[in-house]
């Protein structure tokens, strides 16, 4: 459900008590050409500058301004009417649809949502529109000027605010329902987790677009970034801890960043480490000021949480620190699996292994590494399908000409980690991990390469 079956308190003022026009609102201030929205169910008697249509973003096209597509977030009442207006040399047009249901949700990248969507209609005979429901909508008109679309048309989508992020693995957490007004709303989630340089979005249905066509030319962003931008960058925090996170909207013409601002207070400091480190005989040789140290990865949306890949002998001794120096080091934690601690930690036997070092759930494991392919150039997005064949360094043939992405595979004793978390790639010949960062950088292969990792010197190469 996308909005709370509890009554939702919303207060207008008829038009008819403020204008004998037939609960038409009155134009008389608008100063500027373009599109408004316009009716009884948005409370407003007089149309005013707060009520124009933003020029809408084109996600599928870098996201720019896109002719004829125009946007707006504005809160309506349930059962009343509405239309656009395009008010232009003092002259009114009433641009509506006949709404019908569009379900989103099996479309690439779109959240599990259903919408209302018309072709577009111009006139004194274009049907009036309603919601069932009073809410928070996002509007969305397409004139089709580009002729990539069916038809031109119109979308009206519900909304509910919530984050996507660090804090959930890129899932999505709503916020809690607010009384809906448009002249200001506030949305609060407290104690929300985040790691050193977290990210995270607003987004609005647990989507990133809504796509307007099926071939997917058109697709209007569902999220808010930077500065409450819709599909700008990642908000990021400077430091580990708990934060709590409030979202702000007013009524605003101009640009949809216009209407929001955001406030991300840090109200509890973590104490995890940002940096873990192995050392031992065959890392460094037991000095910090070494090169050949390992650098753990940070586990992507798990504060606390560090992996490595590493071929180890039975003679290969190891222990760690979050600094590179020999204060605070550790052998084990509380639980400890897949190897013993007869002085320093030691495996059993030769083998390409998982180091996985989690201070939140106090617990090393290292156990024999799985090393997977994934997405087009593999076939499939399943995850632990595609499995390189692993001695000290680890291999796949690619059987697809496509992007190449690969992951390591939490622990066996590890849960809700997903394979994007602990995913890698090869730049220039070297392994770069992902960590916490974003979608990594497109790696195209050709079917019948052979990609080869050698972990320990961190080179890989795609011949």
């Amino acid at each position: 459900m996308i909005f709370s079956a509890m009554a939702l308190m919303f207060s207008f003022t008829s038009c008819d008590e403020k204008n004998n026009n037939g609960g038409k609102p009155n134009f008389d201030d608008v100063k500027e050409d373009g599109f408004y929205v316009s009716g009884p169910a948005t409370g407003a008697a007089e149309i005013s500058a707060e009520y124009m249509m933003a020029a809408g973003r084109n996600e599928a096209n870098s996201n720019e301004v896109r002719n004829g597509m125009y946007e707006k977030y504005i809160v309506l009442e349930g059962g009343k009417d509405f239309e656009l207006v395009l008010y232009s040399a003092g002259s009114e047009t009433r641009y509506s649809a006949s709404l019908a249901d569009f379900d989103v949700t099996e479309l690439a990248d779109n959240p599990p949502l259903v919408v209302k969507r018309g072709e577009l209609k111009t006139g004194a005979d274009a049907p009036a529109m309603k919601v069932a429901k009073t809410g928070l909508y996002h509007i969305v008109l397409d004139l089709n000027n580009n002729e990539d679309l069916l038809y031109p048309q119109i979308i009206v989508a519900p909304v509910q605010w919530g984050v996507r992020g660090g804090m959930n693995g890129w899932g999505f957490t709503a916020f809690p329902e607010v009384t809906y007004s448009n002249s200001s709303m506030t949305w609060v989630l407290e104690n929300q987790e985040l790691a050193a340089g977290g990210k995270f979005k607003f987004a609005y249905g647990g989507g990133w677009k809504i796509q307007l066509d099926d071939a997917g030319n058109v697709k209007a962003n569902t999220n808010l970034g930077e500065d409450s931008v819709p599909g700008a960058g990642d908000i990021t925090v400077e430091k580990a801890g708990t934060y709590k996170i409030t979202l702000n909207f007013n009524l605003k013409g101009g640009a949809i960043e216009n209407c929001y601002s955001y406030d991300v207070e840090l109200t509890k400091e973590s104490d995890l480490p940002t940096t873990m480190y192995i050392i031992g005989n065959d890392f460094g040789n037991w000095d910090w000021n070494s090169s050949s140290v390992v650098e753990m990865t940070p586990v992507h949306s798990h504060s606390g949480a560090f992996w490595a890949v590493r071929y180890m002998t039975a003679t290969t001794e190891f222990k760690f620190c979050s600094v590179r120096e020999w204060n605070g080091d550790f052998c084990t934690l509380g639980t400890n699996t897949g190897f013993t601690t007869p002085g320093n930690n030691m495996v059993a036997e030769d083998g390409l292994y998982m180091v996985y070092v989690d201070i939140t759930n106090n617990a090393v494991t290292v156990e024999k590494a799985g090393i997977y392919g994934i997405g087009d150039a593999f076939g499939s997005w399943d995850a632990a399908k595609y499995p390189f064949t692993l001695g000290k360094t680890a291999t796949v043939t690619v059987p697809n000409t496509a992007n190449l992405r690969m992951y390591a595979a939490a622990p066996s004793t590890v849960t809700g980690v997903d394979w994007w978390q602990m995913e890698f790639n090869i730049f220039d010949g070297k392994i770069v991990y992902r960590g916490g960062d974003g979608d990594q950088a497109a790696v195209p292969v050709t079917a019948g390469q052979t990609v080869t990792l050698d972990f320990n010197a961190g080179t890989g190469s795609i011949n």
